[in-house]
């Protein structure tokens, strides 16, 4: 039987509570190595989920011709370097969020998997909700009729005594705040959702150029015509984290949806007078989105969200840091 054979690189805690134990869910997996700069850690992690090496170099893992798939789940600012590593050691990039913190970056990881001939996925897990899921097919249906307006709110809610002192608060690592860290997701839904680009931004952060934001206020004008007004932040207690979509025929809205960490309630209300709601409990979206990747990687075929999803996603968050720096309208570069 083939089997992927996973090497992964970073050994946080997304990785311990999310990434590994998905890895090794599936049946067409095995978890052939990870990397850490700590050899211990290295070890620790091998040895709790069975990986057959442990490396503190990523260069020396990728010389494992055992390894033929390699995970990214480390700083934002080294995702480039290391995704085109392994795509130049020709093994298929399945990479966290967001890709890469500048457009130039992102755009050579596409350009440098394309070139090896290896697939890229993108860790935008919350495509794999069934909220979202169900959301899109009613959308497609045309039971809402022409969307017009979308209003979203996404955040886990005040951390006690701030942000933790991780890499996450240095910009240099990090490249932005809440936008990085809980806006990616919900701005790719939103591509998702509306299967459109988003063409004009303009958007403001509660702090000054080169300081890590905790609150991005946003408002998005898609090709299609649909407006969006989004709050994204992580320093206000008890967030909603519900989001509702205007048409033409009628509303859904989704309460308490947009983490994917939490369930909540999907509603319609449709002008002819009939309204539904269905519970959506919290599912494992990164184990969703692990096992669709496995799943393509198998079939050899490409995954989605791809590379060109990552791109997207940053070409967008740059225009958003300009707008909020500049206090300016901004089409993003695509």
């Amino acid at each position: 039987m083939v089997r992927n054979g996973w090497g992964l690189i970073g050994t946080g805690r997304i990785a311990e509570d999310r990434m590994l134990p998905a890895i090794n869910a599936h049946p067409g997996n095995r978890l052939v190595a990870v990397v850490s700069r700590d050899q211990g850690r290295a070890d620790a992690f091998a040895g709790k989920f069975g990986a057959q090496r442990a490396y503190t170099s990523y260069d020396d893992m990728l010389r494992n011709p055992e390894v033929t798939v390699v995970a990214i789940h480390t700083p934002n600012s080294q995702h480039a370097d290391q995704a085109i590593a392994a795509a130049r050691a020709g093994k298929h990039v399945f990479c966290d969020k967001p890709m890469a913190t500048n457009v130039a970056d992102a755009d050579r990881i596409v350009r440098e998997c394309e070139k090896a001939g290896v697939k890229l996925g993108v860790n935008f897990h919350n495509r794999f909700m069934p909220c979202f899921i169900e959301t899109r097919r009613i959308i497609e249906s045309g039971e809402l009729g022409e969307a017009h307006l979308v209003q979203l709110e996404a955040s886990p809610g005040a951390r006690s005594g701030g942000r933790l002192a991780t890499w996450r608060v240095d910009p240099a690592l990090a490249g932005l705040g809440t936008t990085y860290s809980i806006g990616v997701h919900v701005y790719d839904i939103l591509r998702y959702l509306t299967g459109s680009e988003i063409e004009v931004v303009s958007a403001f952060f509660d702090t000054p150029r080169d300081v890590m934001e905790e609150t991005n206020l946003s408002l998005f004008r898609f090709a299609s015509g649909v407006l969006a007004q989004l709050s994204v932040h992580e320093k206000s207690p008890f967030p909603h984290n519900d989001f509702v979509i205007y048409g033409s025929k009628g509303r859904i809205a989704g309460r308490g949806l947009t983490r994917s960490r939490a369930g909540g309630e999907l509603q319609v209300v449709t002008t002819d007078g009939k309204t539904r709601s269905t519970e959506f409990p919290a599912i494992d979206a990164h184990g969703a989105c692990v096992a669709a990747f496995s799943d393509a990687l198998l079939a050899r075929r490409d995954f989605v969200p791809s590379g060109i999803d990552g791109l997207r996603s940053v070409q967008l968050t740059d225009a958003m840091a300009r707008s909020a720096r500049d206090g300016v309208h901004v089409r993003p570069a695509y």
